[in-house]
């Protein structure tokens, strides 16, 4: 699986964060430090880069480096995130194989959500994600078929909901996942563009019979043409000029 862009000069720099289903890129391996370990980053053609989420070894969802891999994105100076992520639909009409855009998340994680423990930032997150980069990875979406848009809520894991969890969790939201938090609100801190495209692997807990691990894997196994494909044609919409506010939200957000 590769990305095949060719960038028009500049020196804007691009990160793509990908998950279950798509940690292999073909590029130069980098390693970069962070206070928080080393991260394996894949430098991929041009000022684009590709980062396991999950790591080599595919570290379950709860205890991913997400401080590690947010503080390589900006230790590499890339001012813009394209996340990949998997979930479960919670709603019958959006089906496995569906292509969703999350436009807001709800948090029930344990997870540490922040680099700042000595100061008080408290970052707005009334628009969680880019809107610049988010409308235009709903646009290029659209030409590949249904999209939808809606909420995710993001659960610690590893574990897989209950079905009582799930009963409560689709009176507010589309579809659940364990990856997004704290990943997008730590971007939002140290002022990186992000947004994220999510693949429909599966329905949740209570909306079919059982969870099969392997039904999953063959779902993005056979999707994830489509989402390279979506991403391919987003990167070459970014524009160089940052038009959103995404980079002052530290300083919006600082007492």
């Amino acid at each position: 699986m590769a990305i095949y862009i060719k960038r028009m000069g500049g020196n804007m720099k691009i990160g793509i964060i990908g998950g279950t289903g798509f940690y292999e890129m073909e590029g130069n391996e980098l390693e970069i430090e962070t206070e928080y370990g080393k991260i394996l980053v894949y430098k991929l053609k041009d000022n684009i880069f590709f980062l396991p989420r999950h790591g080599k070894k595919h570290k379950p969802a709860h205890v991913v480096n997400y401080k590690g891999n947010i503080k390589a994105m900006e230790k590499l100076g890339i001012e813009r995130i394209i996340a990949i992520n998997t979930v479960g639909s919670m709603k019958k009409n959006i089906k496995p194989g569906s292509i969703f855009i999350p436009n807001d998340f709800i948090d029930f994680t344990k997870r540490k959500t922040t680099f700042y423990d000595d100061i008080a930032v408290h970052i707005d997150m009334s628009q969680p994600f880019c809107p610049v980069i988010r409308k235009i990875l709903v646009e290029e979406a659209k030409k590949k078929g249904n999209v939808y848009e809606g909420i995710y809520v993001a659960t610690e894991g590893p574990r897989l909901e209950t079905k009582a969890e799930i009963t409560m969790f689709k009176n507010f939201a589309h579809v659940v996942g364990m990856t997004l938090v704290p990943e997008a609100i730590l971007a939002r801190e140290i002022g990186i563009c992000y947004a994220s495209i999510c693949l429909v692997s599966n329905y949740a807990a209570g909306l079919q019979r059982e969870l099969s691990i392997e039904e999953i894997k063959e779902m993005y196994k056979k999707n994830k043409d489509i989402i390279i494909s979506i991403i391919n044609e987003s990167i070459k919409r970014i524009p160089k000029k940052r038009e959103c506010d995404c980079k002052n939200a530290f300083e919006k957000g600082k007492l």
